[in-house]
């Protein structure tokens, strides 16, 4: 809780413990996952108990390469930003308020990445503001604030990630509680939780889409598809597993016994094995080829790709990074566009977040309450399609309209050309015969000579 410290209200120093239990021994709900299984841990989360499904959702981030590498794409495009703090009041003290709070978040020992956090034992690379973004693909996330303090000053060095499966919605006690109340689970309070700590936690909640916080999660609305997918894989391994060795039948004669049977036996597993067995002259083995091996192939390949563009269209909009061709443009432009408007959404509500959570406090401790707050600013850039705009420029330029030249260096972020500089030339196409024949309208528009 805030404390009063000569007249003034000081945050709470101490740190939090997490349940040692769950951090220690994860429970590994993916093992074995059924349509069945996935729906029960549904069911759970929808009544407040997350721990399945955050264990869940940890698991399919690590077990599937695609949705983690499209998770991070979107994570990285906000934490890659440079950021600013704005507004709040104008003049000297507003200065000092922005200049106050921008050095505190600059020197937060984690705030970019690059540091490790410990807790129970366990060791845990994350920044903290990747730790607020995990409520991208998770709806939610928690981070508790190290909040430091000092004769004249407050600041936070450090916000520590603690896992989802800590916390849960609502008082299984009271089933009229609110299920929309997040609780801190403790090893004292492992059914009900406790509430959070005042100005002590970062809440991020960013839901994909309205409803219970527990279900509004974009993984939530990826995990029937990854279990598919998963299905699909597994299909595949083994169908690789069968079918990249030959087929083999194994033949004995009418007067064979059980040795040589047994024989025949060994002999064709070590074939698979080893590409090599001793046989008596009595046995035969051929290699027949099975059937429609390549329609089995397609089968699986087509499962896997079908779900890798049913959670790109839910992770990005679109799904242009899964199924991107090199060399391709305008759709591919298109497609970031799209993307854009999620990287947008991510940023604004993280700001948001960081600005109500940690920024307005830390101008309450520090300097009292004030009328207008500085908020945090993510410089996000709207991607421009180069050769459209390229176009459309030229188009202007030939209608007449007066263009400067700094403004094409700007534009296109080039550097002008210092005094000195040899000037790249552009290349002159040689004016053939055909060409004047052509303008002139002599040869037809579908003459060879122009193929």
């Amino acid at each position: 809780m805030p404390i009063e410290l000569a007249g003034r209200i000081r945050p709470d120093t101490q740190e939090i413990s997490t349940v040692s239990l769950f951090n220690r021994y994860p429970t590994y709900p993916s093992h074995g996952l059924t349509p069945e299984r996935l729906t029960a841990i549904f069911k759970e989360a929808d009544l407040g108990d997350v721990f399945r499904q955050s264990e869940l959702f940890e698991e399919i981030l690590e077990k599937d390469p695609k949705l983690f590498g499209m998770f991070q794409t979107r994570k990285l495009a906000v934490t890659r930003e440079e950021y600013e703090i704005v507004g709040g009041a104008e003049g000297a003290k507003g200065d000092e308020i922005r200049e106050y709070v921008k050095d505190v978040v600059d020197n937060c020992k984690n705030w970019r990445g690059g540091g490790t956090i410990e807790q129970n034992g366990i060791v845990t690379p994350v920044g903290a503001l990747d730790g607020i973004l995990d409520a991208v693909p998770k709806g939610f996330s928690c981070a508790w604030v190290s909040w430091q303090v000092s004769e004249k000053d407050v600041w936070f060095d450090k916000l520590h990630w603690v896992h989802q499966k800590n916390f849960r919605w609502g008082r299984p006690s009271d089933l009229k509680s609110d299920l929309n109340e997040i609780r801190r689970l403790t090893d004292e309070n492992l059914i009900d939780g406790l509430p959070l700590e005042p100005y002590k936690w970062v809440v991020s909640i960013m839901q994909a889409h309205s409803g219970h916080p527990a279900r509004g999660s974009v993984l939530r609305t990826c995990a029937f598809w990854y279990l598919f997918k998963n299905f699909g894989a597994k299909a595949f391994v083994i169908f690789a597993e069968i079918f990249g060795i030959p087929f083999r039948v194994g033949k004995y004669g009418p007067g064979a016994g059980e040795p040589e049977i047994n024989a025949l036996k060994t002999a064709l597993r070590s074939i698979g094995i080893d590409a090599s067995a001793v046989l008596p002259e009595s046995t035969t083995i051929e290699f027949p080829e099975p059937p429609q091996k390549g329609t089995n192939v397609d089968i699986h390949e087509r499962l896997i790709s079908a779900a890798d563009r049913q959670m790109a269209y839910a992770v990005l909009g679109h799904t242009g990074t899964s199924e991107s061709t090199p060399g391709k443009l305008g759709g591919e432009d298109a497609a970031k566009e799209v993307k854009f408007d999620l990287v947008q959404s991510d940023a604004v509500a993280a700001a948001h977040i960081i600005s109500d959570q940690l920024i307005r406090p830390l101008v309450d401790f520090q300097f009292g309450p004030q009328e207008e707050y500085p908020y945090y600013k993510i410089g996000l850039k709207q991607p421009i399609d180069l050769l459209r705009e390229a176009q459309v420029d030229e188009t202007l330029v030939n209608m007449g309209v007066p263009l400067g030249t700094k403004y094409f260096y700007q534009k296109y972020n080039r550097p002008e050309p210092e005094e000195g500089d040899e000037i790249v030339q552009p290349i002159q196409r040689t004016v053939t015969p055909f060409d004047s024949a052509a303008a002139k309208g002599l040869l037809g528009p579908k003459s060879d000579l122009l193929k």
